[in-house]
């Protein structure tokens, strides 16, 4: 017998799923590329192209965060200790 399916986790109003974001990423960063390569035809190359993509596709949410002053990276949490065993 099969499991039964369970239904997806709802998604919290006022967020955006992360796989709508990945492809607005990507699409606008094919844009960009193109836009720009029409006027700069240098921009053309094997070498250029993928950079650009990574570039646009990790850069631009890592500039968001500086802009929100979040952190880039995630931060490690080490294991959380109960303050109350600090106290003598």
């Amino acid at each position: 017998m099969s499991e039964p399916s369970r239904p997806a986790p709802p998604v919290p109003s006022g967020s955006v799923p992360s796989k709508f974001v990945d492809v607005l990423l990507y699409v606008s960063a094919a844009v960009s590329y193109i836009a720009l390569s029409i006027y700069n035809k240098w921009l053309l190359d094997w070498i250029v192209g993928p950079l650009w993509l990574v570039a646009w596709v990790w850069g631009l949410p890592a500039l968001v965060k500086l802009i929100r002053r979040q952190p880039v990276r995630p931060r490690r949490n080490p294991i959380e200790r109960n303050p109350t065993e600090d106290a003598p």
